[in-house]
């Protein structure tokens, strides 16, 4: 059984296999950088060069972040109540497909826990 917190658990990746998925891996944590929040909508290069902080905490009050790592400068989306990403809809597709975060963009080959390796879950209809 697929525990998405033992990367040990996930199944091997291979094109095609998202068809078919719940979507578990948008239940994972989502960090994210200026250059996607910007691509997302959420603010412009100005406000992220001269207005960072302010920014920072009208996305906390929007509850469009978590919080924001001013070392990494990366940015932890807020989840939905139920630990899925809020960009998920009803029926577990990105609402933001053509826009979303480089992090989902390259998962799992690129960027993940577990490289080549991702937290299927077959989707029940």
């Amino acid at each position: 059984m697929v525990n998405i917190e033992k990367p040990n658990t996930w199944r091997k990746y291979k094109k095609g296999l998202c068809d078919t998925c719940m979507a578990s891996c948008c239940t994972l944590l989502v960090e994210v950088t200026t250059d996607d929040m910007i691509r997302l909508g959420y603010t412009s290069e100005w406000e992220v060069d001269n207005d960072l902080k302010s920014l920072v905490k009208s996305l906390k009050k929007q509850k469009i972040i978590k919080r924001f790592n001013d070392k990494s400068k990366k940015f932890l989306l807020e989840s939905l109540s139920n630990g899925d990403c809020q960009f998920l809809n009803s029926e577990r597709r990105c609402i933001v497909y053509e826009n979303r975060p480089d992090v989902c963009r390259k998962h799992p080959e690129k960027l993940s826990s577990k490289i080549g390796f991702c937290p299927y879950l077959k989707k029940v209809n």
